[in-house]
């Protein structure tokens, strides 16, 4: 559990903005936000055309784990966002973050039939945000880690005082 309490406003306006990803739900991952600033992409069971990393029928394939990789560390990244006292009065809907750079390392095979991917952010500025974040097997194995960045896009006509 986190030390980050989450305001219902930001969870809210997370539902309203980033809940109903229809990339996300056709894959089969589920994205909850734990706290301020963090997040976790659930992958509750693994499709066969999911499988296929390192040549391995048993294995996740890369291209699954960056993709939950990006929602993780997103979803931790914008629930931060949400939080700021600044998005009071600006609609979520407006706020828009893009993937700068996405590290990933694959540290062991991922096989298993679920996984998890946890994001927590790092640092959060106005226009920038850095998080990081694992991915998890059914027994709790660290399988890749991720460290990324995000450029933040606030809403042009924001009210004054407001970025």
């Amino acid at each position: 559990m986190s030390d980050n309490p989450i305001p219902q406003h930001v969870i809210d306006a997370f539902w309203q903005r980033w809940g109903n990803n229809l990339f996300m739900r056709a894959q089969g991952l589920e994205v909850d936000i734990v706290g301020v600033g963090e997040a976790v992409v659930r992958l509750p069971q693994v499709m066969a055309t999911q499988r296929g990393g390192g040549g391995s029928d048993a294995v996740l394939n890369g291209g699954v784990i960056a993709y939950m990789f990006d929602g993780a560390l997103g979803c931790a990244i914008a629930s931060s966002l949400l939080a700021r006292p600044e998005m009071r009065g600006i609609d979520p809907q407006r706020l828009r973050q893009s993937t700068i750079n996405l590290d990933i390392s694959y540290v062991d095979a991922a096989s298993g039939d679920h996984f998890q991917a946890r994001g927590k952010v790092v640092r959060a500025s106005r226009n920038i945000a850095f998080a990081e974040g694992e991915l998890l097997d059914a027994r709790g194995h660290t399988c890749a880690t991720a460290k990324g960045i995000w450029r933040i896009f606030w809403p042009r006509d924001a009210a004054p005082g407001q970025p």
